[in-house]
């Protein structure tokens, strides 16, 4: 029904314009052409000046009534040091340029209603003037001047890098479609180095895990800041062309792929002392329909970075929270945040210090496998487990798992060899628990072999109470250094060491 009442009113518009036309015909044919087309244009002309008056006003009011939405003006002034410096220009700017439109408006009206067409007027032909040539040229130029002298003044302040004695803090934002990475240096201070080619599911970032200055490093994805604080960011970009923009800080500069640019800024207002100069503006007192409490909207209200570069579909996600606290809060903030390193990397597959660890670990183990299975003497078949570990009672522990894989491999590859896993605990304590512990030791590391595919009848498992290493279990530190778990490899069927003092279990 409401499409076909605003079609209706199209066509009835449509045919009163069609009317008029028809009239004005009509009073042409009654009255004469030339007395009608004066009497339209000197309507024209009045009219003109009409909407001109409407327009100033309309335009100028506007303004005025949305400036506290405006960055620049009411609660909106700049929340960084430098950002103060852009204002004033914006602001000098935009006056200059009022003038200008006030002025060009009023004369291409003006002109228009004074110059009208009238019966016993005859326009007059001026092919040049210096005066006129003179003025619109100079004034403007004298303007300009000023305005781009000044600009690049604060642009070179603007865009200086931090110097050798600055106390600034760097962190880097690396843009992606479609969301921001941020990344802070740990206690070193400093960020580790960077490769595209490391980029992985586990790696994000591309970070080098063989540069020490890497782990610890914090990712994280909103930006966090202390305030009066000067802050370097490094920006990147891992695909397309991005822009890192934080519009309260007046901080805006692409983030390129390949090409790392970067913007020091500091900023001089937490995030609450934000919150309570829009507090005090009409404009956000009321509620904000997006708050589920009904708080109103200078309470809801952060800090944004957003990306300022149309950088595909979702780019209207990449918008993220910027917080800036007291330098106190935070410390305390970035005391309790995890490197990315310790957390998601050490210890696994991606971390190569961990796999050159690993191999070496792997190498070592089988080369000691190898020697003991080919001197002749049976007593060198002894092969002590020196990673595997075990958390409670009979539990293994993870790292117990490579060398315990390393020990499958070995049996996978020798079919005709069979292994007596011999359990060990240290000499203090009750002899009866000590024995039972290393038992249940014994058979766990037996089971997990089982497990994964080696043949029982291959496995053998007893415990002990003592240990067969002359040197003591303890270290200066208090720490056990002998093996809890010690394999007796044989050839044929199982069998135990004849020099071992062991009960059986």
């Amino acid at each position: 029904m409401t499409t076909l009442i605003v079609l209706f009113c199209i066509v009835l518009l449509l045919l009163i314009i069609f009317q008029i036309a028809r009239v004005r015909d009509l009073a042409k044919q009654l009255r004469g052409s030339e007395e009608v087309e004066a009497t339209n244009v000197a309507n024209q002309a009045r009219g003109l000046m009409v909407f001109m008056a409407l327009l100033l006003i309309i335009t100028t009011a506007s303004a005025y009534y949305f400036k506290n939405y405006i960055l620049g003006f009411g609660p909106h002034e700049s929340a960084s040091v430098h950002g103060a410096e852009i204002d004033s220009m914006m602001k000098w700017t935009l006056a200059v340029t009022y003038v200008a439109y006030i002025l060009t408006h009023i004369f291409l009206f003006y002109y228009a209603y004074k110059y009208r067409t009238r019966k016993g007027h005859q326009a007059q032909y001026i092919s040049h003037n210096n005066t006129i040539e003179l003025v619109w040229t100079g004034i403007p130029a004298i303007v300009m001047t000023f305005l781009v002298v000044g600009g690049l003044d604060a642009w070179n302040t603007i865009m200086s890098d931090v110097g050798d004695d600055d106390n600034y803090m760097e962190i880097e934002a690396t843009g992606f479609q479609f969301a921001w990475t941020m990344r802070y240096p740990g206690p070193d201070g400093l960020l580790g180095r960077k490769d595209f080619r490391l980029i992985s599911g586990a790696n994000p970032l591309g970070q080098d895990w063989t540069d020490p200055k890497n782990h610890d490093d914090i990712v994280v994805n909103d930006v966090t800041l202390p305030v009066d604080q000067k802050v370097r960011v490094r920006i990147t970009a891992r695909d397309v062309l991005h822009d890192f923009y934080l519009p309260q800080f007046r901080v805006k500069m692409d983030a390129v792929p390949g090409l790392p640019t970067y913007f020091v800024f500091t900023p001089r207002k937490t995030t609450k002392e934000w919150r309570r100069g829009l507090s005090e503006y009409a404009e956000y007192q009321e509620i904000d329909p997006a708050s589920d409490e009904g708080l109103p909207l200078w309470q809801t209200q952060d800090f944004e970075l957003a990306c300022a570069e149309l950088c595909g579909i979702g780019h209207y996600s990449m918008k993220r929270t910027v917080t800036i606290m007291e330098q106190e809060d935070f410390d305390q903030w970035y005391s309790q945040q995890t490197s990315y390193y310790e957390g998601n990397v050490k210890g696994t597959d991606d971390d190569p210090l961990y796999m050159a660890e690993m191999k070496e670990q792997r190498d070592a183990f089988t080369q000691l496998l190898s020697q003991s299975i080919a001197t002749p003497s049976l007593e060198d078949n002894v092969v002590p487990l020196q990673y595997v570990r075990f958390q409670e009672a009979g539990e293994l522990s993870e790292e117990s798992f490579a060398q315990l894989d390393n020990m499958i491999s070995f049996l996978e590859e020798n079919q005709g060899y069979s292994a007596m896993i011999m359990g060990r605990s240290d000499n203090a304590g009750d002899e009866d628990v000590t024995e039972d512990l290393s038992g249940v030791r014994a058979q766990a590391v037996r089971q997990y072999l089982i497990d994964n595919g080696i043949d029982a009848e291959r496995l053998g498992s007893r415990g002990s109470s003592g240990t067969t290493s002359t040197a003591t279990n303890l270290t200066e530190g208090g720490e056990n250094r002998n093996p809890s778990i010690e394999i007796y490899i044989t050839e044929g069927e199982v069998s135990e060491p004849q020099t071992a003092n062991l009960s059986s279990k």
